[in-house]
């Protein structure tokens, strides 16, 4: 998804949260505004997922109605984060489990704890970066042909 996309689906979820805010008449019009205002004026300094959990949390601080919408985001980026880092374990344990099956079945079982975040992975498994720079810089090489 290219910038300007992500940046109106960005906007687009905190439009679709107002709307259900007023809807249920929990936000009155001026504070909904409010808060619109705040993310137009902002919308083009978010260029990632996390620069959007961050906005988010910073207009929590001056608007309590998003404290809900900012549960919504982090968690959201959590899964997306989880969801990566399993895509990529993935991909390396089926390119390495015919010639290393321990070497496979230990990254597995290090993936699988809830905390793990992918520099641990990195760091306890250098051979699983390697893999997962080169075969970024293989696709990187393939979209630019």
């Amino acid at each position: 998804m290219d910038s300007a996309n992500s940046k109106n689906e960005y906007a687009r979820h905190v439009s679709l949260f107002l709307a259900e805010l007023l809807r249920s008449r929990k936000i009155s019009l001026e504070r909904a505004a409010e808060i619109a205002q705040k993310v137009v004026e902002n919308i083009n300094l978010i260029d990632s997922e996390h620069n959007f959990l961050q906005f988010v949390k910073e207009l929590t601080l001056d608007f309590d109605e998003l404290f809900p919408f900012e549960e919504r985001v982090h968690m959201h980026v959590h899964v997306g984060e989880r969801r990566d880092l399993e895509r990529k374990v993935r991909g390396y344990a089926v390119h390495i489990m015919p010639s290393d099956l321990n070497q496979a079945l230990a990254i597995l079982q290090e993936a699988l704890k809830d905390e793990v975040q992918l520099p641990d992975l990195y760091v306890k498994f250098p051979q699983f970066k390697q893999f997962i720079d080169s075969t970024i810089h293989q696709w990187t090489k393939t979209q630019n042909l």
